[in-house]
């Protein structure tokens, strides 16, 4: 899991969360384990309000195999497969309001998505009860 990562796409059952500006669509960078991959920490960027803001938060290994930390709220997320080329991970947040929402992000070494990628990402998402219209190309972002 470790290294430079850039986010490729990004799907949400909310999909405001993740527009552009949204508060839950990160550009992941970089990924480092510690403790045995027990903390896993995820540089990224966020843009709020006009500003390109780099955050490192530290997910903490839970008894059900997720990372939890905060960030927007309580966040649950898994890395769920694994390529040389890219990772997908699963995330729950719950934000202050109490709204859940699930997504499911890629992350890979720089390049778009293949056709047949974006197909499994698709069947995916419909997996997770995620729209496949509220999945977001975010790699040229």
């Amino acid at each position: 899991l470790e290294g430079t990562w850039y986010t490729t796409a990004i799907a949400a059952d909310n999909v405001d969360t993740i527009e552009e500006e949204g508060p839950l669509r990160l550009y992941v960078r970089e990924l480092t384990c510690s403790e045995g991959c027990n903390k896993l920490g995820v540089t990224f960027y966020v843009n709020a309000n006009g500003q390109c803001s780099k955050t490192t938060i530290t997910g903490y290994m839970q008894e059900d195999g997720k990372y939890r930390t905060q960030f927007e709220g309580d966040d649950r997320f898994k890395p769920v497969h694994a390529t040389p080329d890219n990772i997908v991970f699963i995330s729950q947040n719950v934000d202050r309001a109490g709204r859940t929402t699930n997504l499911i992000f890629v992350v890979g070494k720089g390049q778009p998505l293949t056709p047949e990628q974006y197909e499994k990402l698709e069947e995916f998402a419909k997996e997770r009860n995620i729209s496949t219209e509220n999945i977001r190309n975010v790699l040229a972002t």
